[in-house]
């Protein structure tokens, strides 16, 4: 096959090398910069935590632990609620003893309210051993007694375990 016409000489000289893709040092720092002021921005608007919604959900988790434990073991626990605080108790040779590592102490401004806590003095059985508020029976026959902490004028429920069929 015969080629015919005029062939023209490639351009053969390097072409000049297109600009580098990227972002430059200066631009990534604006970025930067801006991005930690709208977050800086957020977190400074953002409100505190409720001390108040923070202990409910602290104690709520606690009873949930007792009355889990309970089933578990198959043995009767309590929880012994103060104004001042709470601590869970088992049923132990024939009366009520304090468990290790359950003890909280409210914040000052937070307090029990309902059941009504008792005094130190006043949380005592007749034969003189602690007396639990509210008791986690392993067969799931325990009272649902409604729990509220105070904060000033404001009240909060704590949310009992669900029972269910089982």
């Amino acid at each position: 096959m015969a080629v015919t016409g005029t062939f023209r000489a490639r351009n053969t000289a390097p072409s000049p090398a297109p600009a580098e893709a990227g972002f430059s040092l200066t631009e990534v720092l604006v970025t930067l910069s801006i991005i930690a002021f709208a977050s800086a921005m957020i977190v400074g608007t953002s409100r505190p935590p409720d001390p108040l919604k923070q202990e409910a959900e602290q104690l709520a988790q606690t009873i949930a632990q007792l009355d889990a434990r309970a089933r578990v073991t198959g043995e009767p626990l309590g929880l012994v609620l103060e104004s001042s605080g709470y601590y869970g108790a088992a049923w132990i040779d024939g009366a009520w003893t304090a468990l290790p590592r359950t003890s909280r102490e409210l914040p000052k401004g937070i307090e029990v309210v309902s059941p009504a806590a008792a005094p130190r003095d006043d949380r005592l059985d007749a034969g003189g051993g602690l007396q639990p508020q509210l008791v986690f029976d392993p067969l799931g026959h325990s009272d649902a007694v409604e729990v509220l902490l105070r904060s000033g004028r404001r009240e909060l429920a704590v949310p009992l375990p669900q029972r269910g069929d089982s």
